[in-house]
């Protein structure tokens, strides 16, 4: 999971730095959002994974429960930043497919 991790935050900070050309602001945007992306996928795999042996059902409500926090997590990040901190809607949505196209290389990389 710490691989799943770093990849996406790796690709977030080079597209922010990337974004840093626009204004620091742009910047900003997509570490947040990013973070916020990479830090709810942690949390579905704790919450999903964390539960040891199970039973299928409570297996699948676990990770059902930690999906739901994760887009949770993303929706109230991507709030707060838009509406309270005013960052750039461009940077903020950018961000999240680069993130998560990032989780799916990794995790599909062996």
């Amino acid at each position: 999971m710490l691989r799943a991790a770093a990849y996406p935050l790796a690709a977030v900070v080079v597209l922010a730095l990337a974004f840093l050309f626009m204004g620091p602001k742009y910047a900003l945007g997509a570490l947040v959002s990013g973070a916020a992306v990479v830090g709810g996928s942690a949390l579905a795999a704790w919450v999903g994974l964390g539960g040891g042996v199970q039973a299928a059902g409570s297996a699948m409500v676990r990770l059902f429960v930690g999906f739901v926090l994760k887009l949770v997590l993303i929706v109230a990040v991507l709030g707060m930043a838009f509406f309270w901190w005013q960052l750039p809607p461009l940077a903020l949505l950018a961000a999240i497919p680069v993130a998560l196209m990032f989780q799916v290389l990794a995790l599909a990389r062996r």
